[in-house]
């Protein structure tokens, strides 16, 4: 608990989140973006970083709590057909892993347009989104990237992100199969989704969501799915640290894109990691309830 006295605490984030909303664009700007210049040529560049911060951490909050936020202005472009159709025609699935977080920051700002903000455009804009999604993915794999232009992990780690706002919508999955046989052919002998082992935690969270999701959807490899599970959970599980919280990974440097105030040593628990981590086990939780580390803990999801 963040403070004993909800009412506390819900105002200091309500404070903290207001006062870092930009009043021009909408998006949000965290103190450790403050004084924060991105190296030129990087990928994860400023505005990146800012819808990252915005879609990932601030609206899940915003929309929880209830807490009354300006328009984001920034995402209404996105309800331009003609910016869209030339928006996704420049994604790049070379760069499956850092183009699915983009793809999940419209997404799901369309989403927030249309339920929240009511914005004309949003629900059109939505399913062009979709479209295009569906024309470009791999048939075989069920995953976007896949046919000639990376990595089977880079392409999970990618997909897991656009594969988030096909559950929420309950859009049918272009190969949910494909999905199941891809990631579980991922899994290293010490139990976590990176192929080389020493999953991070992004590998790990990626690769169980999608498990899990289709676990939910299809009957198909369950027992297998279900053995990974079990094996990804003592993996996770390995790497905590006796103050209860993660690092990224083991035996190495930590740091959030780049971003100065993630920096942090090897094997030290950070709060991004920490937060992925927790994520991974209530996703596990969901398909093994009765696991002895798991059973009893109140998980609960946002919506």
């Amino acid at each position: 608990y963040l403070c004993q006295d909800y009412r506390i605490s819900k105002h200091s984030i309500e404070s903290l989140i207001q006062s870092s909303q930009n009043k021009e664009n909408g998006l949000f700007e965290g103190p450790e973006l403050k004084n924060f210049i991105a190296p030129l040529n990087t990928k994860h560049d400023y505005n990146h970083l800012l819808f990252h911060l915005t879609c990932s951490a601030s609206l899940p909050v915003i929309q929880q709590l209830g807490i009354s936020i300006n328009p984001i202005y920034a995402a209404r472009k996105f309800c331009d057909l003609v910016w869209l159709a030339r928006w996704q025609d420049g994604i790049d699935w070379k760069q499956a892993w850092f183009e699915g977080n983009n793809m999940l920051f419209v997404g799901q700002l369309l989403v927030y347009l249309r339920d929240v903000e009511k914005h004309p455009g949003a629900e059109s804009s939505l399913a062009r989104w979709f479209d295009w999604l569906d024309r470009t993915v791999d048939p075989k794999t069920g995953l976007w990237g896949t046919n000639g232009f990376c990595s089977p992990m880079e392409a999970v780690c990618g997909g897991y992100h656009q594969l988030l706002v096909y559950y929420h919508e309950n859009r049918p999955l272009p190969n949910a199969r494909g999905l199941v046989d891809t990631v579980l052919s991922l899994q290293h002998a010490d139990g976590g989704f990176n192929p080389n082992g020493n999953a991070g935690a992004c590998e790990d969270v990626d690769s169980v969501d999608i498990l899990v999701n289709c676990y939910k959807r299809i009957d198909y490899r369950r027992v297998e799915i279900r053995h990974a599970l079990r094996r990804c959970l003592k993996h996770i599980l390995s790497t905590q640290n006796l103050d209860g919280g993660f690092p990224y990974n083991l035996n190495q440097k930590q740091s959030h894109m780049g971003i100065p105030g993630t920096e942090a040593g090897p094997n030290v628990s950070c709060t991004f990691p920490t937060w992925f981590r927790i994520h991974t086990l209530a996703l596990i939780a969901e398909i093994l309830p009765n696991e002895p580390t798991l059973a009893g803990i109140p998980f609960r999801f946002n919506n």
